[in-house]
């Protein structure tokens, strides 16, 4: 595995989904090194029979982000691209977009419009002095078109990714659906005493704009952090809440909003209310609401992994 993020070290929602594949391929008896720029380690079969690169770009952009200084070297990337098939994940589009959140929702031209409005400090973090469209480059155009599969998080992933790479000739896609504990999240038949509920980082990113314009009226609870320069005026804020705890809110809940502002590769919080419960309240930008199974269902979440490394193993 080949990964910006150590996933056995980080635990962001990314590197949840690609610590779990890593454990199941372990459990099935695979022997999986992790070579990786944060902690910087290189750990690797000199003979792979594949290799799994997952979120290759997804440095940091700011100055407290030892990731602003660090990434994996093109000539590395190349060579290991060359060394053996590989299968390329992102959890979101840090490997075909170098912006945050794709704020161009992937209807893009050759050359970007927010990239001329960035300031020099910004130019700097994104090692970025161009104003041609991320997707055009070389290395990422091979990240997607020499890969045996890419990776999605749900068909709106897929679809807004290939949408990006005009022109271009990705490799066959596997959607992947949501990894989730069906046991943690389910629906408890509790009393609900929440009439909205959100969870994440309280942000424009997720929609707070429309959450207000929309619910500025009601007693939305908010759980998450907020984004520095947020400010949240209405409803009742939560603050951070221990995922161990989250479904206990959900469970709480009539009704989960989810809007955000920017294509959500997945949204797998939207998944998760579904399973306890609560009627989703979400856009047309939320990934998960662009399968074609009901997220309520717990069947619909079994053998997720297993499913997926017998598609690799098939490749192999």
């Amino acid at each position: 595995m080949i990964s910006f993020l150590d996933p056995r070290i980080y635990h962001g929602g990314g590197e949840m989904v690609s610590r779990r594949l890593l454990e199941v391929g372990v459990e099935r008896g695979h022997d999986i090194r992790v070579a990786a720029v944060r902690p910087q380690r290189e750990s690797f079969h000199s003979e792979a029979d594949l290799n799994f690169f997952v979120d290759i770009f997804n440095f940091g952009h700011s100055f407290r982000s030892l990731g602003a200084w660090r990434e994996f070297g093109q000539r590395f990337l190349l060579e290991m691209m060359e060394s053996a098939p590989f299968v390329h994940l992102t959890n979101a589009y840090v490997d075909i977009c170098n912006l945050p959140y794709l704020p161009c929702s992937g209807e893009r031209d050759s050359l970007c419009p927010l990239k001329p409005q960035l300031s020099i400090a910004r130019r700097f973090f994104l090692r970025d002095w161009e104003n041609e469209c991320f997707a055009d480059k070389k290395i990422v155009r091979a990240l997607y078109e020499k890969s045996i599969l890419n990776v999605y998080l749900s068909p709106l992933h897929q679809k807004t990714t290939e949408s990006l790479l005009r022109n271009g000739h990705p490799a066959p896609g596997y959607v992947l659906r949501p990894l989730i504990d069906t046991q943690r999240f389910n629906n408890q038949g509790k009393s609900r005493d929440i009439e909205y509920l959100f969870v994440g980082v309280v942000s424009e990113a997720k929609g707070l704009k429309e959450i207000r314009r929309r619910f500025g009226d009601k007693n939305v609870h908010f759980i998450g952090r907020c984004f520095p320069g947020t400010k949240l005026d209405f409803g009742t804020y939560l603050g951070h809440v221990s995922y161990e705890e989250i479904p206990q809110y959900m469970n709480r809940a009539q009704n989960f909003i989810f809007l955000p502002r920017w294509p959500e590769p997945q949204g797998r919080v939207v998944a998760e209310a579904a399973l306890c419960g609560c009627k989703i309240i979400g856009n047309d930008n939320v990934g998960a609401l662009s399968f074609d199974m009901d997220l309520a269902d717990p069947k619909n979440y079994s053998q997720v992994e297993e499913n997926f490394w017998a598609q690799l193993e098939r490749l192999v």
